[in-house]
């Protein structure tokens, strides 16, 4: 079994937390990472939600089945039964060690009111996304992420660099992007094989998983919405225009995304507000949470379909994205992810925000970085003026390159530690 960076976390947060909840999108091995935990250090029971005898009880008496439970214990799929959680909170308020329960569930529990309420400060969270890129190959976790701030200057950054890429070629990267992360879709070699698991995974996310948590007026509606947000990855939320095309009311079409959102089907990037003007843009951007999901939805099976698409850039970016998102969750540093766009046109990609530093970060798939990058990057320095200690431009190259005092060009493959 290929060992998850988020392990360690959750296992130290098992040594401090009576309840420690573990979330994500369904099938993306929160069952498997969480019974890999039981061992000879925390000897826990196991016990599942998708039981129907232990869902049945959990419904009828949940403080029944938490009282006769022992600790420590595994609860997988909570969000099939939300009033667990008040239990737990009576348990766990009477008996407060550590590493009482572990609780996994394919939405963001800490979303449902009852949840948050009732452990707000009793439990920790994380948060399980598909493989990263590194992690499906059993690389270290990157340190990249932190490096960007602590040089002092791209000599600096440089040093810290491998000068040219590793292992990790276009042809890889192409692949990584087709079959996503989610575990299964992402170790197979055959790519009909992968179409049926996600047309499997769709069905059941929307006719089981998703009605388990809201009730959805009309399915083929919601189902539509699902692969119109995979067209629009990359870019900006405009519930205006997705409203007319979906023929979904404003009000029904808010909820849905939002389900999305907390099923972690999708996730938002909002701008960068600090010093604000009226030009800057307040509309968030939309990606798809997995780009072999979205690729799937949109029907392509090979990259010359996206590029015939004309969408290559945006399937890169909702990569990298979702890439950067994942190093983040595993660092001990509290990390913002935003974007710089402004009316005029003018954007960067991403700005890596830590403790009121930013970085920003230019996605290309190109080997070569052209002036229209360092042209953004310029006008985003100016703009956020002492704010911005430096930029990265993300490409297809192979070499580690210095192009200004302030913009360094790095390869996907050094960048996330390939």
């Amino acid at each position: 079994m290929i060992r998850r960076y988020l392990q360690p976390s959750v296992v130290k947060s098992l040594q401090h937390f009576p309840v420690v909840l573990l979330t994500g999108a369904r099938q993306v091995g929160k069952s498997t990472l969480a019974q890999d935990l039981i061992g000879k250090s925390w000897q826990a029971s196991y016990l599942t939600l998708d039981d129907r005898v232990v869902l049945d009880g959990a419904l009828r008496d949940p403080d029944g089945l938490i009282s006769a439970t022992p600790t420590p214990v595994v609860l997988d799929e909570v969000q099939k039964a939300p009033d667990l959680m008040r239990a737990i909170k009576r348990r766990v308020d009477r008996e407060k060690a550590a590493g009482q329960y572990l609780l996994t569930g394919s939405a963001n529990l800490m979303t449902l009111a009852s949840v948050s309420e009732t452990l707000a400060g009793r439990g920790a969270l994380h948060t399980l996304m598909p493989f990263g890129w590194p992690e499906r190959v059993e690389r270290p976790v990157p340190s990249i992420l932190k490096d960007l701030f602590d040089a002092q200057d791209s000599a600096a950054l440089l040093k810290k660099l491998p000068k040219k890429t590793g292992s990790g070629s276009r042809k890889e990267i192409i692949s990584t992007i087709l079959s996503g992360g989610y575990p299964e879709p992402a170790l197979m070699k055959s790519s009909e094989v992968r179409h049926r698991w996600f047309d499997s995974y769709r069905q059941t996310y929307l006719e089981r998983d998703l009605l388990t948590i809201k009730s959805i007026e009309n399915l083929p509606d919601f189902n539509r919405l699902l692969s119109l947000m995979a067209f629009r990855t990359g870019g900006l939320l405009n519930l205006s225009d997705l409203s007319r095309e979906s023929g979904l009311p404003f009000t029904t079409l808010r909820r849905y995304v939002n389900l999305l959102e907390v099923t972690y089907q999708v996730f938002l990037l909002t701008p960068y507000y600090a010093n604000i003007g009226k030009r800057l843009v307040k509309t968030p951007k939309v990606f798809m949470n997995d780009t072999g999901m979205a690729c799937y939805l949109r029907g392509v099976h090979d990259w010359s379909a996206l590029e015939h698409q004309g969408q290559v850039g945006a399937m890169v970016e909702t990569w990298a994205a979702a890439e950067i998102l994942k190093l983040m969750a595993v660092t001990d540093y509290r990390f913002h992810l935003y974007f710089w766009r402004t009316h005029a046109g003018h954007e960067v990609d991403f700005l890596l925000e830590l403790g009121g530093r930013l970085v920003a970060i230019e996605v290309k798939w190109s080997s070569k970085v052209g002036e229209s990058a360092l042209s953004s990057l310029e006008r985003c320095h100016d703009d956020l003026k002492g704010k911005l200690l430096r930029s990265v431009v993300l490409y297809g190259g192979t070499e580690v390159v210095a192009l200004t005092p302030k913009i360094t060009a790095v390869p996907y493959s050094v960048f996330f530690g390939m």
